[in-house]
């Protein structure tokens, strides 16, 4: 005896015996209908399965309908499924969310990981992904569905992803434009080599690079954060002035969609650019900073970057009498960046403090220069005019000189040029000995603090320092002819929470010769 069934879109079934025989309908295992004996074709009313007549399963909507069969010569049994719901099924299914919910995602090549595409359903439904056409997932009977493929064998180019949900009504489909990007590639403009020696005849170095696709470009000196881009792009520079004497590492790093990319110059410097220049230096150091109220602790913490820059240039002229000359400047620039590469948010509206106040930023500098060597053939001088000054920090923008004031220096105002950098080191020929004019002085020793700079609103914030300065110091030292001397440099930049930026420097002179930094 065979049983055969066949359900409708009604939420009906016709059941046909090839034989007279009684026919009982089960759903879930609970009997829900029982024909008259000797019929061969029995279509069920679609109260059956009303809800108002029938319990049903709820979830997962899937439920059992059991037929059997059963007269003099035995009994047949025939299962179905049926999603079953408390209304009838009268429209077609529609997509509420995707996800990822934007119509184009990207992907880069060969990269490890998986991808997952899911949806949600707003009736049970038949959910079917597929790639290019070829289904690749199916789901029966079900309001939500994922599925998750594992990238990195699909090539390169744009793969069209899609989701179809359906039933005897119809159907709703959602479609990402699934852009398979290959792995990013660094490639050297300038310099072309990976390794590179000095500067160029400018007396800088550029480097830069560019990448195949749009990416996150960072640019590193000797692991130290330069330069980044604020959005994807496909090329970074950087133009480098002085650096100090050794080798040093210049990185390019791309990121895109969690892959990263580096490589590196070796660059390689054994001369300053500048003849002038005898000297330079880069320090760096991090620090995570919190802003406290007495021992209450507040919630504001940032991430900052202090910086020290600093060069020593010269000048030198003999005078009548053979002996020499030589004009010192040390140049230093300290800044305070957060990791953004922007001048970070010190300046903080603190609840408790009711106040602008600084989390973290630089305090005071200090400096000394001190004779070590030829005591009786060296002079060092603090000052040879009033407004080229042995020491000149420049605060927010304003000169302040500090300088001991002496009347027989105006006799070297009237005649030597002696501001550098704004006129030149010559004309010394006609100078006299400033020997019967300037007094020795074995040292010079200073050091002062930094006043807020930075403003919130027009109103200078209480409780922090500058996190940018800029110092320019000057000294003369007069050698004797066919003498050698030395004397230490030693400047400190001082930040907030009192650790500090030390640069200290042995150099040596021989009367004619260019300085050494020993």
């Amino acid at each position: 005896m065979e049983c055969r069934a066949v359900w409708s879109p009604a939420r009906t079934f016709t059941a046909a015996c090839d034989q007279p025989a009684t026919m009982t309908v089960y759903l879930d295992g609970t009997r829900v209908h029982t024909s008259a004996s000797g019929v061969q074709q029995y279509p069920t009313p679609s109260r059956i399965f009303d809800r108002t007549t029938t319990s049903v399963n709820p979830d997962p909507f899937v439920n059992i309908i059991r037929i059997v069969v059963e007269n003099t010569n035995g009994t047949t049994e025939k299962i179905i499924y049926s999603i079953i719901t408390q209304a009838p099924v009268t429209s077609a299914p529609v997509i509420t969310s995707a996800s990822p919910a934007e119509h184009t995602i990207t992907n880069i090549a060969g990269s490890p990981g998986r991808r997952t595409f899911g949806v949600t359903v707003d009736q049970p439904a038949t959910i079917i992904f597929s790639v290019g056409g070829r289904e690749k997932c199916r789901f029966s009977a079900v309001t939500d569905a994922t599925w998750e493929c594992d990238f990195s064998g699909y090539s390169d180019g744009i793969h069209s992803v899609v989701v179809t949900a359906s039933n005897s009504n119809g159907s709703d489909s959602f479609t990402w434009s699934w852009e398979i990007l290959e792995k990013p590639v660094i490639t050297f403009v300038t310099p072309s080599a990976d390794n590179v020696s000095n500067y160029d005849a400018e007396g800088k170095r550029v480097f830069h690079a560019s990448v195949n696709i749009p990416c996150l470009l960072e640019l590193y000196l000797n692991d130290r954060l330069l330069k980044k881009s604020s959005s994807e792009d496909t090329a970074i520079f950087h133009e480098f002035k002085l650096v100090p004497l050794g080798t040093h590492t210049v990185k390019v790093m791309a990121k895109k969609s969690g892959v990263e990319v580096e490589r590196s110059w070796n660059w390689n410097v054994t001369e300053y650019s500048d003849p002038d220049i005898i000297y330079c230096d880069s320090q760096h150091y991090s620090g995570l900073r919190s802003l406290r109220a007495g021992n209450i602790p507040i919630t504001i913490e940032r991430y900052l970057n202090f910086y020290s820059n600093s060069e020593i240039r010269y000048q030198k002229a003999q005078l009548p009498d053979g002996s020499w000359i030589y004009l010192f400047a040390l140049s230093n620039v300290g800044l305070v960046i957060d990791n953004d590469l922007q001048l970070p948010p010190i300046v903080i509206d603190a609840e408790l403090f009711q106040d602008d106040i600084y989390l973290g930023g630089f305090t005071e500098i200090e400096l000394s220069i001190n004779e070590t060597f030829g005591n009786d053939n060296f002079v060092l001088f603090s000052s040879i005019d009033r407004f080229c000054v042995g020491i000149n920090p420049l605060k927010g923008g304003n000169l302040e000189n500090y300088y001991k004031e002496r009347a027989d220096l105006e006799f070297l105002v009237g005649l030597a040029g002696f501001l550098p950098y704004f006129g030149t080191f010559v004309d010394l020929a006609n100078l006299l000995s400033p020997k019967d004019y300037l007094s020795e002085i074995e040292s010079i020793n200073y050091s002062f603090q930094y006043e807020a700079t930075m403003e919130s609103n027009g109103i200078s914030p209480t409780g922090g320092r500058s996190p940018y300065v800029e110092n320019q110091f000057r000294w003369v030292v007069w050698v004797q002819p066919e003498c050698c001397v030395r004397f230490r440099v030693t400047m400190k930049l001082v930040e907030t929470y009192v650790e500090s930026l030390e640069t200290s420097q042995d150099i040596q002179i021989t009367a004619g010769e260019i300085p050494v930094v020993l």
